[in-house]
């Protein structure tokens, strides 16, 4: 005779433990997706602070290099200012060396003269100076004119006066009233002992000068002609 197993029926009890069961594998599922997710958030932070401090180290970089900049510039500044003040000094000392020079040719020009008048008698062309100047083919010049007498008489003279030189063509002679520059040629002069006469020359392009001829006639007098040659100065160009 078989036998009838009667088992009791637990519906309420299975479906808990399969509420339970899912309830641990979500937890388990959510916790492992949770510690992923710190980790994520953890590396994301990580980064974050990186590339602040990276940020913060550009930045200071960053100052540093406009700080150098500026002091490259204000060096700079400070060296031109230095070329700028000893070619300054240099011209100066270059414009006052050229003073003295001519002051000093002078001086020996005027002592010749001295010298010279007093060993001369009558009417004579004492000296001829003659200096260059900034612009090219124009010359200062200052002729002095003496009168060695017993008397004080005003004396009337005529002056000639020409340069010889050279040019493409060969040699050539220029009468002071074609080379006279900035002021009246004057061949009419009164003067009783002494007289100095100044100006310009300006010569045209390709002319060398090589002397100057200075002649002078006393009025009145037929003998009393006087002629002196002055080799041009190599100084003067």
């Amino acid at each position: 005779m078989s036998k009838l197993v009667v088992k009791k029926h637990r519906p309420l009890e299975i479906a808990l433990a399969i509420i339970l069961l899912s309830s641990a594998f979500s937890v388990v599922v959510w916790l492992m997706l949770d510690t992923n997710h710190w980790s994520f958030i953890k590396g994301r932070l990580s980064k974050s602070e990186e590339s602040r401090l990276l940020w913060e180290v550009n930045q200071g970089l960053e100052q540093e290099n406009n700080a150098l900049r500026e002091k490259v510039i204000m060096l700079e500044r400070s060296t031109q200012i230095d070329n700028q003040t000893a070619m300054k000094l240099h011209d100066d000392i270059r414009l006052l060396q050229d003073q003295v020079y001519r002051l000093k040719g002078e001086l020996e020009f005027y002592q010749g003269i001295m010298v010279a008048t007093t060993d001369s008698k009558g009417l004579n062309v004492q000296g001829l100076h003659i200096e260059s100047t900034d612009q090219e083919r124009l010359y200062r010049f200052k002729l002095v004119l003496t009168n060695v007498a017993k008397s004080d008489k005003v004396i009337e003279v005529t002056m000639d006066m020409s340069v010889e030189g050279m040019n493409e063509n060969g040699s050539k002679v220029l009468p002071l009233k074609e080379v006279i520059a900035g002021s009246e040629f004057r061949r009419e002069i009164k003067f009783k002992n002494f007289e100095r006469i100044e100006g310009s020359l300006a010569f045209p392009e390709g002319f060398r000068p090589i002397r100057v001829v200075v002649d002078l006639q006393q009025k009145g007098i037929q003998k009393a002609a006087v002629q002196r040659i002055f080799e041009w100065p190599a100084n003067a160009g």
